[in-house]
């Protein structure tokens, strides 16, 4: 390894990665993304603020290499990555991971057209997953912390890079090209969460654009085009530009685990830091009885980073505002009982005295927690008006890896739930099949065929 750099260093093992190498659960959570993916696309298809995105595609009538998802058209595999990762990242509710951020609507929409484009089996397609997991997760770890500090979405970045690991990969790029490709990744990988405090749809499209623009390097180093090979550890790489550090030896203590196990699947629709505030909510409400008109104070113990990054967040002005805010998600669980994707984006609901005299009632504070507690947990204290407290701590959450209560079933009903009423009943069960049983499909184009519109009759209500 000595003298070379790191992005040779990934690509050599990217190119080398084989699917036998996998642990069980990596398998297993490769699939999981995949149905998780599949029913957030849908359902993201069905909102009218993504219809830019896909009508822009649409009227290109580029090569139909790649499924749209839920359209009958199709595109090149780069910009199907685009549009259905779009979609994916619509609704704030695709998974979370603490060191890539986000793994699957960042490696999976790519994963899936590149798959189609190059006849891949579902072994390929997984394989692909992983190393795109990988790669997002092991520049992840050393940069995250700062670009949060300074406001880069590390998604949108780390994903750029994901995404061409994950086309290299598919397409069959040699070492030295892959490294190329992240080179040429490189210049498009970029992004602000400036949304989080102003707004814009524009969030929505990181995932998207992400793989478009990283696996157009991956099509352009096969075809010879070349970038910088050190485009990470360089004088003007990523780790220096967005991570504020030029170390990268630590890394080499995290390449030998496969981090794709790490990924956390999102059962609410919001930033993932609310989403331990909102199963001990849930909690207090089952085992205690709470109840909102009762609530004098709620005291929320977070790590440091989250209070800027959701729970600093009490007025919504638009939908992404409004899952960024912490103290809005309580609000909806406590008054209208659940967190519906569709209340984040109702107008009425940012506005509303009962939600607001919740949202005003919640206290953010930073908390410390022990090293053997998940990072995403929280402390929560509720006062009641008849001087009873009410605590609880939670430790990591539902369809967090190291959560006792997680139930991978979870992900089936939650993809159910999305894909209701958008595809025909047969074709959903179809799809959960054949996602389960990803690792024996011969061809991932009959996985993505079930996604449009004219697989079966459509469901009561189909649009």
């Amino acid at each position: 390894m000595a003298g070379k750099t790191l992005a040779t260093r990934l690509a050599e093992w990217v190119v080398a990665l084989d699917c036998e190498e996998l642990p069980p659960r990596a398998v297993e959570v490769a699939k999981l993304l995949v149905l998780d993916q599949l029913g957030l696309q849908v359902r993201g298809a069905s909102l009218p603020a993504m219809q830019p995105p896909r009508r822009l595609v649409e009227a290109m009538k580029a090569a139909p290499e790649s499924t749209l998802v839920a359209s009958t058209a199709r595109t090149t595999a780069p910009y199907a990555a685009y549009v259905n990762g779009t979609l994916a990242g619509s609704l704030e509710f695709d998974d979370a991971h603490m060191s890539a951020w986000h793994t699957g609507s960042y490696v999976v929409p790519a994963a899936l057209a590149f798959g189609e484009l190059t006849g891949a089996s579902g072994r390929g397609v997984i394989t692909a997953i992983a190393a795109g997991a990988q790669v997002m997760s092991l520049l992840g770890a050393e940069t995250r912390p700062n670009m949060v500090h300074d406001g880069w979405h590390g998604a949108k970045i780390l994903g750029t890079f994901g995404a061409a690991a994950v086309a290299g990969k598919l397409l069959g790029l040699t070492a030295e090209q892959l490294a190329n490709a992240f080179g040429i990744a490189g210049s498009d990988a970029a992004g602000t969460m400036e949304y989080e405090t102003s707004g814009g749809e524009v969030k929505r499209l990181h995932a998207g654009s992400a793989g478009r623009n990283g696996s157009q390097a991956a099509l352009l180093a096969k075809d010879g085009f070349t970038g910088p090979l050190t485009i990470f550890e360089g004088e003007r790489g990523l780790f220096r530009l967005f991570g504020n550090t030029e170390d990268v030896s630590g890394i080499d203590s995290l390449w030998s685990r496969f981090h794709l196990v790490d990924t956390m699947f999102r059962l609410y629709p919001v930033v993932g830091t609310a989403v331990p505030v909102l199963e001990a909510v849930r909690h207090l409400v089952g085992e205690a009885g709470l109840r909102w008109r009762e609530i004098e104070e709620m005291r929320v113990g977070l790590p440091a980073y989250a209070i800027a990054h959701g729970a600093s967040v009490t007025r919504p002005a638009n939908t992404v505002s409004a899952q960024f805010s912490t103290a809005f998600s309580v609000a909806l669980m406590l008054v209208r009982g659940g967190n519906r994707p569709e209340d984040y984006a109702n107008p009425d609901l940012w506005t509303d005295p009962d939600l607001l005299s919740i949202v005003d009632r919640i206290v953010p504070y930073a908390e410390v927690f022990e090293p053997e507690e998940p990072t995403l947990s929280c402390r929560l204290e509720v006062s009641l008006k008849d001087g009873r407290v009410l605590s609880h701590t939670q430790r990591g959450f539902r369809g967090h890896p190291s959560s006792p209560d997680t139930d991978d079933h979870d992900l089936e009903t939650k993809f159910l739930g999305n894909v209701e009423g958008l595809v025909s009943s047969s074709a959903a069960q179809k799809i959960v099949e054949l996602a389960a049983g990803l690792d024996q499909l011969g061809d991932v184009g009959e996985l993505m065929r079930l996604t449009t519109p004219a697989q079966g009759p459509p469901a009561e209500g189909a649009v």
